[in-house]
């Protein structure tokens, strides 16, 4: 008979050792659900930074003006002309220079910047505002606007395939409470003459045509002067504005001229490395330099559209602000 292996003596634990629990423990547990297995305490409860609640928009200032508000669209014939600087700008001497409640809403709905010229969030946007299309208040619109310096930013859609909820109807009904809640609307246009652009032109009292002096802008520049003119736009709604302009061009400007079949009212000089640090940093170059030559004239352009004959004279007088040459 074999006689088999002797078991080990059971040891008595020594008072005072811990035991190993008779529990299960779990197996796999979510490292997400460690607060669940540790709950903190009251005090850390206490501790903890409460959320962030944003602040409601600044109360509008009491508008200078009666009637409806002055809408200025502004084009381009084509893309990277400058436009959308320019139109920051300009929004911005309105309400800076001129003292009037201004508001700029941004139509290039896929790829807009204008809440980049401002330092501004993506979101609220248009988009925002159709949630309540159909029974819109002045409030609900304020809430869906960004404050910028002296004015109010409606953005273009975050995304871009949201820009085909945006038709021209609604731009209508946002057009109507914006034109009675401000003195002055600027609309950054997209380039391309959709439903929607047309729609800002014929609300618009001042169109801004944007161009440059290189030859494919120039080009695009004479089909959107003519565009305009074949839909009944009238002449004299219309200002062209050249930007970077440079002394070393080889196009005169009454070549430009003569090519366009239309005056150039303002010329805009060539200031890459300033407006490219002034857009970096979200403040509008006529803010920050409102002194330069740049900045000078872009006040001056703000001052003359918001003149009722403003766009008439313009017509029959060549450099109607004096700042050819």
């Amino acid at each position: 008979m074999t006689k088999g292996k002797s078991r080990p003596p059971k040891r008595t634990p020594e008072p005072g050792t811990p035991q190993p629990s008779t529990v299960p423990n779990p197996i796999n547990v979510d490292l997400d659900m460690a607060d669940w297995y540790n709950p903190p305490t009251l005090e850390e409860e206490a501790q903890e930074p409460e959320a962030a609640i944003e602040a409601p928009p600044e109360p509008l200032l009491p508008r200078k003006s009666e009637g409806p508000g002055r809408v200025i669209a502004v084009l381009s014939g084509k893309p990277g002309t400058g436009k959308s600087t320019i139109a920051a700008n300009l929004a911005a001497a309105i309400a800076r220079g001129q003292g009037l409640t201004t508001a700029i809403v941004d139509l290039s709905l896929q790829f807009g910047d204008q809440a980049l010229m401002f330092d501004a969030g993506s979101s609220p946007s248009l988009v925002d505002v159709l949630v309540n299309i159909d029974a819109l208040t002045p409030d609900f619109l304020l809430d869906c606007m960004h404050q910028g310096p002296d004015l109010r930013i409606l953005s273009a859609p975050p995304s871009p395939e949201l820009a085909d909820l945006v038709d021209a109807r609604h731009l209508q009904v946002i057009m109507e409470h914006l034109r009675a809640m401000f003195d002055c609307v600027v609309l950054d246009c997209s380039s391309h003459l959709t439903d929607i652009t047309i729609e800002a032109m014929d609300t618009a009292d001042s169109l801004v045509v944007i161009t440059t002096p290189y030859l494919p802008a120039v080009k695009d520049t004479k089909l959107l002067l003519k565009t305009l003119s074949d839909l009944g736009v009238p002449a004299r709604k219309l200002t062209a504005v050249l930007n970077r302009m440079e002394p070393a061009l080889k196009m005169s400007l009454d070549v430009l001229e003569a090519n366009l079949k239309f005056p150039i009212s303002v010329e805009l000089p060539h200031t890459p490395g300033a407006l490219i640090e002034s857009v970096t940093e979200g403040v509008p170059y006529v803010l920050e330099k409102p002194g330069s030559e740049w900045g000078q004239k872009i006040t001056l352009l703000a001052g003359h559209l918001l003149r009722p004959s403003g766009g008439a004279e313009r017509r029959q007088r060549r450099g109607f602000l004096g700042l050819r040459g």
